[in-house]
């Protein structure tokens, strides 16, 4: 059947209608934005930054979230924590306060979140390193060197959940760091209460120096208000170290001997129902690493194992492009932000939820076949950090034989320069191909022109990027093949620019990174505007979004595009949200290509609209639901997909998630459909032990996949892992168990 545009505008007419009534349903007994109190001049002056004294202490604190000690009654307070959401520098609904003591080894915080309402604290997650987006929470960032570029970033809610990250020139956000570090909180009859200690082995950082940047902010979720200590403004974001107060008062720091030893034993036990075989293994190795400078450190990696690594998310492609999977392992993703590279990492891929245009280094590609299977790293060194002015990181890998190829070795190396206030310029080398013998070499250069304070308030970031391959593989023979590019960057809380543009040669292979497309020009745009509405109690904010995409050969002939609009996006007081987009596409394929089984898209001209519908309720509540309807043409067919995700948390202990979406497409050349079903359940006894359970299913492979996880963190930095992956096959006569793992693993962190 066709999709007319007018029968696509009378659907969302009527659906629109059905989502309107259920929004007001919602959103009614939603909570107005307070009125602005009375706020100090100088706390609102765009160039202040608060203070705070440290004080040393004798004798450690007990972290328990009492905060009875007397250190916590006689140190100096800090506050107010004022909002920069929704409404910039107006007191927050609850006040906040906090003090910081410190000895040779820990930094101390005792946080005051005062609550009216105690019983109403949204805090639902436990699990480390859960989103608590959707909680109760309190964030700290550190600035050690105070250069107003780097640091560490710590996130906890009153559960005592624990998220931490480290931040690369205020731009990159590496939430897959580990620290150790303990937290506990209680909720009390006034609100709640955070004890912290952050030992200094976790921090770089210079002894000499007696001044941090800091800064803590505040999420009060049932208000949906953040607030922050230094520079509550709408552009802010809490990773933004340039932004950051000062914590005062620091001396005779203890960073140790600068050694880290992170050893691990494993034991694999391996079933195929197919080949019926049974296996055990044992294994062990483990990751040495020294810090030659405050600023410097090197880790040697022997027998680097990923066995611990969350599976991937199931996709389905139907699209002519490769998919893109995350890295997930501790070892490449520590430091990670140092081998940043032309703004590629970014923000654009992240909102355009699709894979990155292009990424010269990916490290996923070490360490794993061109079809996804896990193949063992003999070695790993690695060399990251700064010296002064500049950024270093250099990773050297020694991939392990297979049937087909023996070893390989993978390199890349990056190297960056600070200019001006938070910019930069760098170049980066690749050479290796671990999936091929062929030899292969990327060589590139950067500029990145970073500012928070562009028209006073708002940060841009501008990039500009050039590199090239060479290999003597026969597909790609011609010698130098360029890439070029740029992006602008204007983020802020009530608009948002993007635009990108960016030229790739028809020979340009990055074997150690991410190239879905070749020989084409890309041009990319994104436009929102997100009013905040003060005149309406249960509405929050509406948007107005236009992103598109345009892509061409070299002889700038269309290869194919994408223009979204959002005229409908209204984000409620209570936090539920709901949409309409439009959508024209076009894609001229130069070849046939398979969609389905079976199923082949000929070299044609296509072009296609479509609609979609969405709608979330209150992210805060025990059952929340999000609903995803899309529809119209696709290619010379129909598409009509529908995504259902339900959320059930009755308890902080206890988390469960339903996703579900089916795709039915009609093509002239037959007609197929896609199912995507997963199940979370996710127990958790305390914030450091913890037993997560995945199941997935997809109909186009036919197999079911189990994968259960049971972690515990029985002392900071010391986990044991008990995972079970368990493979299923779709018969006629139902599932039959295929492939079974199950893995034992004992890691432990130790410092000197």
């Amino acid at each position: 059947m066709e999709y007319s545009v007018l029968s696509m505008l009378r659907s969302i007419r009527v659906y629109f209608g059905l989502c309107f009534a259920l929004c007001l349903t919602v959103v009614v007994g939603g909570n107005p934005i307070p009125e602005p109190n009375e706020i100090p001049a100088y706390l609102l002056d765009r160039d202040y930054r608060p203070e705070i004294e440290a004080v040393r202490v004798d004798e450690r604190p007990k972290i328990d979230g009492h905060l009875d000690e007397e250190v916590w009654k006689t140190a100096p307070v800090a506050g107010p924590i004022l909002q920069y959401r929704p409404s910039p520098g107006v007191h927050m609904y609850q006040q906040t306060q906090f003090r910081v003591a410190y000895d040779d080894n820990f930094l101390y915080f005792a946080i005051w979140c005062w609550d009216e309402e105690p019983d109403k604290i949204v805090a639902r997650f436990m699990r480390r390193d859960d989103s608590v987006s959707d909680d109760d929470a309190i964030t700290i960032s550190l600035d050690t060197f105070n250069d107003k570029r780097n640091g560490y970033w710590f996130r906890f809610n009153p559960n005592g959940l624990r998220q931490d990250a480290i931040i690369t020139n205020n731009v990159n956000i590496n939430i897959q760091w580990d620290g150790i570090w303990e937290v506990k909180t209680r909720i009390t009859e006034y609100g709640w209460n955070a004890e912290l200690a952050l030992p200094l082995t976790t921090f770089s950082f210079d002894p000499a120096s007696s001044v941090w940047g800091l800064n803590i902010a505040r999420s009060i979720k049932r208000k949906e208000q953040r607030g922050i200590w230094s520079s509550p403004r709408r552009s802010i974001r809490s990773y933004y170290v340039s932004e950051s107060g000062k914590l005062k008062g620091l001396s005779g720091l203890k960073q140790g001997l600068g050694l880290e030893f992170n050893p691990y034993i494993l034991g694999t036990h391996s079933e195929d129902k197919d080949l019926d075989t049974s296996d055990f293994d044992f294994e062990w190795g483990g990751d040495f690493r020294y810090r030659i400078s405050p600023k410097m450190s090197a880790t040697l990696s022997y027998n680097t194992d990923f066995a611990a690594a969350e599976t991937d998310a199931r996709q389905v492609n139907l699209t002519r492009f490769s998919l893109f999977f995350p890295e997930k392992r501790r070892f490449f993703l520590e430091d990670a932000g140092v081998f940043n590279f032309g703004g590629l990492a970014g923000r654009i891929r992240r909102r355009t939820r699709t894979s990155p245009a292009i990424l010269p280094y990916f490290s996923r590609r070490i360490g794993l076949s061109r079809s996804g299977e896990m193949v063992p790293l003999v070695g790993a060194a690695k060399l990251s950090g700064r010296v002064g002015d500049y950024n270093i990181g250099v990773i050297n890998a020694l991939v392990d034989s297979t049937d087909e190829l023996g070893n390989q070795n993978a390199f890349v190396g990056r190297v960056s320069k600070q200019i001006w206030d938070q910019s930069s310029i760098g170049v980066l080398a690749t050479h290796g191909d671990p999936n091929s013998d062929y030899n292969n070499l990327l060589f590139g250069t950067d500029l990145q022109y970073l500012t928070t304070n562009f028209m006073g308030q708002y940060r841009l970031e501008l990039n500009a990027f050039a590199m090239a391959t060479d290999s003597d593989d026969p597909d790609f023979d011609s010698g130098l093949a360029p890439t070029v590019g740029g992006s602008l960057i204007l983020p802020a809380d009530e608009f948002d620019i993007e635009a990108a543009i960016m030229h790739v040669d028809d020979d340009f292979n990055p074997a150690l990174g991410f190239s879905p497309r070749r020989g084409v020009r890309r041009y990319f745009t994104s436009l929102t505007y997100k009013p905040y509405i003060e005149f309406v109690d249960w509405l929050r904010q509406m948007g107005y979004i236009y992103e598109g995409e345009y892509v061409t050969d070299l002889s700038n002939n269309l290869q194919s595009q994408k223009h979204e609009i959002t005229p409908f996006l209204m984000r409620y007081e209570n936090g539920a949200q709901s949409s309409i987009s439009l959508e024209r596409s076009s894609d001229v394929p130069t070849a046939d290509f398979e969609i389905a089984d079976g199923l082949v898209i000929p070299v044609d001209d296509y072009d296609w609209t479509r609609g979609q519908i969405s709608f979330a309720t209150a992210d805060q509540r025990m059952l929340s639901y999000e609903h995803e309807f899309s529809f119209g043409d696709f290619y010379d067919g129909t598409r009509v997909e529908n995504t259902w995700e339900i959320t059930f948390l009755p308890s902080k202990h206890l988390t469960t998630k339903l996703n579900y979406s089916k795709q039915v497409v009609e093509l002239p050349q037959g007609d197929f459909d896609v199912k995507l079903a997963s199940l979370t359940a996710l127990i958790n006894f305390t914030p450091d032990l913890s037993w997560s359970n995945l199941i997935q299913y997809d109909n186009v492979s036919g197999t079911m996949g189990a994968n259960s996880r049971f972690i515990w963190e029985y002392r900071p930095g010391a986990k044991l892992f008990l995972v079970l992956n368990q493979s299923y096959f779709d018969e006629a006569t139902g599932f039959v168990l295929r492939q079974m793992d199950t893995t034992l693993k004992l890691s432990s962190i130790f410092r000197f």
